[in-house]
């Protein structure tokens, strides 16, 4: 833990709707103290903000990793060093690894890898043994181990019964579930966003239905359950519409997005770019607006990395035979901002969904510069611009859809319990 105070900075908080300049004050790894003109006790270190913004650090609600089992592709340290270079001070990682983290003995090892860190990890537990859909997991173990919520991964559940007794396990647990919303057999061999373009290309296409045929049925049985659900990376406005209906309707159910959703449409898939091959995949431009203006009415609660880090292997064979995946840590806060320097968002509306909102649906601390909050703080230029260059980047895989792309601010510092991790230029 470290003691120090930020000073001369724009203090951004989206929880409390705060805008104005002033300081920060960090003390024994914790938020001690915001506001103009404050006083640095004896022995803490003065950072000098120099009028950056400053904002409580972002917390990402789904994180892929190739630890345990694929090294190669990332392990939960080098996860950590693109994180804090992004801003992203806290980070669920998904269970789908291998082995898959299934049991308390998994929970407890991400938690011991994570100490390691730049930044804070947090295991979230798998629904099903070993991912397959067939048998509830131990998630009660998992859950006194430290899992913060249950997820199966890129895979649905497709036995509704096994799921609704998931889903009334978890509910009394006090815990939630997350899931990805995809019927598997309408996806069938898809690739891209169904439409016009995809049958121009000659390539098989997901269409938005299988998204919605999903969600409804998860939906349904949260109802029934008393459930709190979380609809992973919604990609389509009739999904978000439902979840607003059902909402009203008093359920407990939240969503997020993937930040490249918010920033891409199909057109970027372009010349078979495979960096571009993501699942749920770019939608047409009328839906990426959608998503967007959901972000800003609050429908969609927290913005996600989806960070599914995949060798050059995976992604240098033909489009249709490559890995689904994108490398996003170090380019989800970016992303947000370069929709704020269009003029889509508002500072605070992009950070809202990076902050408070992943804090408040997945119960995790943080996400507020309010006293007593963990000291996680970033430094950013709103306006500062750059190129993403995925050779640059600090995630040991570099599949990266920004590559090449003219990105608009960016983060210069990031504090983990008050120690300063990140140091940009």
């Amino acid at each position: 833990m470290s003691d120090v105070l930020i000073a001369n900075g724009r203090l951004l908080d989206a929880k409390t709707g705060r805008d104005e300049a002033g300081d920060v004050l960090i003390r024994d790894g914790m938020i001690a103290g915001s506001g103009q003109g404050l006083v640095a006790p004896e022995g803490v270190e003065i950072v000098d903000a120099g009028g950056l913004c400053v904002a409580p650090g972002l917390i990402d609600l789904r994180v892929k990793t190739g630890e345990p089992g694929a090294l190669h592709k990332e392990t939960l340290y080098t996860a950590s060093v693109a994180a804090v270079a992004g801003g992203v001070t806290s980070m669920v990682v998904m269970p789908d690894t291998s082995p898959v983290i299934d049991d308390q003995a998994l929970v407890e090892f991400i938690l011991r890898r994570g100490r390691d860190a730049l930044n804070r990890i947090y295991p979230a537990g798998a629904l099903t043994r070993g991912l397959d859909g067939q048998a509830m997991a131990e998630l009660g173990l998992m859950a006194d181990a430290g899992a913060v919520f249950f997820s199966n991964g890129e895979g649905g559940v497709a036995d509704s019964a096994v799921m609704k007794r998931a889903l009334a396990y978890a509910s009394d647990l006090g815990l939630a579930v997350c899931v990805r919303a995809e019927d598997a057999q309408l996806t069938g061999s898809g690739v891209m966003n169904a439409g016009a373009l995809a049958a121009r290309m000659g390539l098989s296409g997901m269409g938005k239905e299988a998204e919605l045929v999903a969600g409804l049925r998860d939906i349904v049985l949260a109802e029934a359950t008393g459930c709190r659900l979380i609809i992973d990376q919604v990609s389509t406005q009739a999904l978000m519409v439902a979840i607003g209906r059902a909402r009203v309707g008093g359920a407990n159910i939240g969503c997020t997005a993937a930040a490249h959703h918010l920033f891409f449409n199909e057109l970027d898939v372009g010349d078979y770019i495979t960096h571009c091959k993501v699942s749920p995949p770019f939608r047409d431009e009328e839906t990426r607006a959608a998503l967007i203006e959901g972000v800003k009415s609050g429908a969609i609660d927290a913005v996600v990395s989806a960070h599914d880090p995949q060798p050059e292997e995976e992604k240098r064979v033909p489009f249709a035979d490559a890995a689904f995946g994108a490398a996003g840590l170090e380019t989800v806060f970016a992303a947000m901002l370069s929709l704020v320097a269009d003029g889509r968002l508002e500072l605070l509306e992009a950070l809202r969904p990076l902050t408070c909102g992943p804090a408040e649906l997945a119960g995790l601390e943080g996400g507020t510069l309010e006293d007593g909050a963990p000291g996680d703080v970033i430094l950013f230029d709103p306006e500062k611009p750059w190129v993403c260059k995925r050779e640059a980047l600090a995630s040991r895989s570099t599949n990266s859809p920004f590559d090449g792309r003219r990105m608009t601010g960016r983060v210069m510092a990031t504090f983990v319990g008050g120690r300063h991790v990140f140091a940009g230029g």
